[in-house]
């Protein structure tokens, strides 16, 4: 007996020395730029691509791993790939990949093979609804065959069953049909190449250069006729190239006055910008797209990190995708929990379901009616349109008047998704209120006009409650440290008062409420205690659960770039640039922003790129070379 313990203590201090040698491994052997995806699109089709191998081991697929149309509730292919095979028809050995992207809209993978070829591979998404697959094969040497293989996904399983029910070749064109009625379309751009289907996999033979085209839509016939259309098109990158370059310069660029930086910060502001509008299905906007957090197999609808991309759009001058997501979440089928009271999350199909990774769908998230308030009135400042009626400005303010407790305050779990007096919700509540105030004004109800300045007054004057004296910092004020194992906040106001700080106080003041002395001495704070990994912001502080204050004590980008954001606006570009700077070294292998960084800088989040992050980047770059 005493033996048998003896080996299996042994044993289990040798898997603890392993254990500890392979994270010591993964520490050194994480370089950046970190492991990523690119996501592209046109409002109508959005893609996930990746050939970053520390990616595709994850995944066990390449290229495009992820393809929607019109909405993220069926995602249709799994994997691309471009083969090289020598004379004998074996696969010709990699030496190395490189990714990245060639421009701001287009992934080059170049592949370096040990016969002393290399292949570029790129991907773009074309504005007439056609995704563009390139192969360009150089300094071949020896008889090589070429292939593209795309793999499609044929048993679709998320709260319903999309199956891939027609799958044939026609005028060597491969034509995949699914249950939902949508058709994709896979053909060489030169007619005359050799097509193969088998099961879900489509077989393209290829020369050294080619295209591939891949057409998505709901009528057959509309997809046969664009493809003709496109066929003929002399270039399809000098076409797409021309729309996204107007694209782009339809909104406002940064102008920077050092020709040397302005290069490298103006082409982040791009593709960060591009990736966001990409990621926007007709205002739908999914936090992550990657596949970390999902409800039901679909990627998850958060209406705060959706509003948080509709300001991103608004205030770069994009007001069409601003346009989509405001009206998106002022639709009167979106489900509320109460009137007035958005739920935390939803799914791809607009139901608020408890089924998904990340914080749970019930979690009170009022936040999201500061934010919505906020971008109505602000684009009607800027365009003269008012995108929701006046009843639904009145229910969600009048909404927030009912939650404001015997403290003053909002209880709610916000932009930190766990309950608490959370400062930052009060703040953007607070300035909405006044925005709501004057709203009501213009619209002839005084009782409305006094009601919500009254509200603004409350909050704004019980604010100090939830600052720290001690450490002299905003903080959330929560009841307990911990939230329940399956994420749910503990949401009782019993027991002792706990003082935890967040890092999220600078977007109330961008989202209106005004700056003073306790914003100020947060912020000193924060860049004494919370700042890490030379320029990052941790999120939260937490008491327990080790998941939990392991999560909120890692490096993230948006409250990142938020205090990025508030420096410019407050006049110190100084300080806002080295934040910037920080997050474009440790953007993902696509120059994309990351969720978080783990603090021991192991690795980044599976969730690289977050649509948010990339958002409040672009939106830093922008403010700072404002103020420079």
């Amino acid at each position: 007996m005493k033996n048998n313990f003896s080996k299996y203590i042994i044993a289990a201090f040798f898997l603890i020395m392993v254990s500890n040698l392979m994270a010591q491994q993964d520490i050194q052997l994480s370089t950046r730029p970190w492991k990523g995806n690119a996501i592209l699109g046109n409002g109508n089709i959005c893609l996930v691509y990746s050939d970053d191998a520390r990616m595709t081991k994850i995944t066990k697929g390449k290229g495009i791993q992820h393809f929607y149309l019109n909405d993220y509730t069926t995602d249709y292919i799994a994997s691309t790939t471009f083969d090289v095979f020598d004379e004998r028809g074996n696969t010709v050995k990699i030496v190395e990949d490189s990714v990245g992207l060639e421009n701001f809209f287009t992934t080059i993978t170049r592949t370096l093979f040990s016969n002393g070829s290399y292949k570029d591979v790129k991907c773009f998404v074309h504005p007439e609804n056609a995704v563009v697959l390139s192969l360009d094969l150089k300094n071949s040497k020896i008889p090589t065959t070429t292939s593209c293989q795309i793999h499609l996904r044929k048993n679709i399983i998320t709260d319903r069953k999309t199956i891939l029910s027609s799958f044939k070749k026609e005028d060597n064109v491969a034509i995949a049909q699914w249950t939902n009625g949508t058709y994709i379309i896979f053909a060489p751009k030169v007619i005359g190449k050799e097509i193969s289907i088998n099961d879900s996999i489509i077989t393209i033979s290829c020369r050294n250069k080619e295209e591939i085209l891949i057409l998505a839509g709901t009528s057959l016939n509309e997809l046969k006729a664009n493809l003709k259309i496109l066929r003929l098109e002399k270039s399809l990158s000098a076409a797409s190239s021309k729309f996204w370059n107007s694209w782009m310069n339809s909104g406002k660029l940064p102008k920077i006055k050092n020709n040397k930086d302005g290069v490298k910060y103006l082409d982040y502001y791009k593709r960060t910008l591009y990736s966001v509008k990409a990621a926007n299905l007709n205002g739908m906007v999914p936090a992550d797209i990657t596949g970390q957090f999902l409800t039901n197999g679909m990627p998850q609808l958060y209406p705060r990190d959706a509003m948080m991309s509709a300001r991103a759009f608004l205030l770069t001058g994009h007001y069409d995708e601003a346009k989509q997501i405001i009206s998106f979440w002022a639709k009167p089928e979106i489900p509320k929990k109460s009137a007035g009271e958005y739920f935390a999350r939803y799914d791809a199909y607009s139901k608020a379901v408890d089924a998904g990774s990340g914080a749970r769908y019930d979690e009170p998230e009022w936040d999201a009616n500061g934010y919505f308030i906020w971008l109505v009135n602000e684009f009607y400042k800027q365009k003269l349109e008012w995108l929701a009626d006046k009843s639904l400005i009145f229910e969600l303010a009048d909404f927030l008047v009912s939650k404001i407790d015997e403290n003053g305050l909002l209880y709610e779990g916000g932009i930190v998704e766990w309950t608490g007096y959370l400062p930052t919700t009060n703040m953007i509540c607070a300035a909405a209120l006044k925005t709501a105030s004057k709203f009501a004004e213009r619209f002839g109800d005084p009782k409305r006009t006094e009601k919500y300045e009254d509200a603004f007054e409350k909050i704004s004057s019980s604010l100090d409650f939830t600052f720290d004296k001690k450490r002299q910092t905003y903080t959330a004020v929560r009841f307990t440290g911990i939230k329940t194992e399956d994420n749910r906040s503990i949401a009782d106001k019993k027991g002792e008062k706990i003082n935890l700080w967040d890092t999220t106080i600078p977007f109330g003041v961008l989202w209106g409420f005004p700056e003073n002395d306790e914003v100020k001495k947060s912020v000193e704070f924060y860049l004494k205690n919370t700042t890490v990994l030379g320029g990052g912001l941790q999120y939260f502080e937490a008491k327990d659960n080790a998941w939990l204050s392991g999560y909120g004590g890692d490096a993230f980008f948006f409250p990142t770039a938020a205090l990025s954001q508030y420096f410019s606006i407050t006049g110190n570009p100084t300080a806002a640039i080295k934040h910037i700077d920080w997050m474009i070294n440790n953007s993902n292998s696509y120059g994309l922003m990351p969720e978080r960084i783990y603090l021991n800088e192991s690795d980044c989040s599976p969730a690289s790129p977050l649509s948010w992050c990339n958002g409040e980047f672009a939106l830093a770059v922008l403010m700072w070379s404002e103020k420079q």
